[in-house]
């Protein structure tokens, strides 16, 4: 067992989104691509401000910038973070796509006088009229306590496997499908992701204990996948819709059992345990007694130390 808690209604999510909406605007003033920044202050979360400098599409999820782009068809073009340039934060989030997409042309209106959208386009949108070229659907693994998040992470990255996609290993979370132009899952710490890049975040103290114990699941599909999948259009995607499609890609990765050390095991071993599993291997042993004493864990006892429990 990984001694996880039961998901919560607010454990599945949408976080990064690319939409094309049918919107009146002004294409001379927003053909440069503006940006609306949420700027953080000692309260919170200021207004959204604009601004006129170039970003680039691919800006990491944690980002709280939101692009805006006209483009040649005369639609608008919206990427970005949706739910957290909305709130300040994506620790939870909402994974109803019509609503966010919703509000956020709502609030885009509200604080820019070049986007003018209709009654009869604000209506169609909430129909789902809309073009999808990008999603990130997510949902939250919450453990116990931040050190068993951790440590599914650490099992993750050594004995992790997917169909058909190679693994991909950062410090902080591994990659299926790195390179695919279709789609990809990645699994992180969504606290130490808070933790390595505070200025986008907006949280407090609840919500960092909340991230503290969580592993986000995410998975990015991508046009061809969406379109292969009848996805490409906002009235396709429901909420019930977002925890399928992040369930079945979860429940297709390989991840062997952990395992509990034999009652027999020398005590010299048990010292070495110890060590691992409070960090100071390298400070305890030298790396050819390290290399050596891991070779015979497996060999005579069975015990790979990264699928332990603790």
């Amino acid at each position: 067992m990984d001694n996880t808690t039961d998901q919560t209604s607010q454990g599945y999510m949408v976080d990064w989104l690319r939409v094309r909406v049918e919107v009146d605007h002004n294409p001379e003033e927003l053909n440069s691509a503006i940006r609306f920044d949420a700027i953080k202050t000692d309260n919170g979360y200021s207004e959204p401000m604009k601004s006129y400098k170039e970003i680039w599409i691919t800006e990491p999820s944690y980002s709280n910038k939101l692009k805006v782009k006209s483009t040649k068809d005369g639609t608008l073009l919206i990427d970005g973070n949706l739910g957290k340039w909305l709130t300040g934060h994506n620790i939870t989030g909402d994974s109803d796509v019509i609503a966010l997409v919703y509000k956020t042309v709502m609030k885009l209106a509200e604080i820019s006088e070049h986007i003018t959208p209709t009654q009869q386009q604000l209506d169609a949108i909430q129909k789902g009229y809309f073009k999808i070229h990008v999603i990130d659907v997510n949902k939250a693994i919450l453990f116990e306590t931040k050190d068993k998040s951790l440590q599914y992470l650490e099992r993750l990255k050594y004995h992790a496997s997917y169909a058909r996609f190679d693994k991909h290993v950062e410090s902080n979370g591994i990659y299926f499908g790195w390179d695919s132009k279709r789609k990809r899952l990645k699994y992180y710490h969504k606290g130490t992701e808070i933790a390595n890049n505070k200025k986008y975040q907006h949280n407090t103290d609840e919500l960092q204990a909340l991230a503290d114990r969580m592993i986000r699941c995410e998975l990015r599909l991508m046009s061809r996948e969406l379109k292969d999948n009848n996805l490409l259009n906002g009235f396709n995607w429901t909420p019930e819709i977002v925890k399928q499609l992040i369930d079945d890609a979860h429940s297709k990765l390989r991840l062997p059992e952990p395992m509990s050390l034999p009652k027999d095991l020398p005590s010299k071993y048990i010292r070495f345990i110890s060590c691992f599993k409070n960090g100071s291997l390298v400070e305890s042993y030298k790396k050819s007694v390290i290399d050596r004493t891991k070779r015979e864990l497996m060999k005579n006892y069975g015990v790979d130390l990264h699928r332990l429990t603790f």
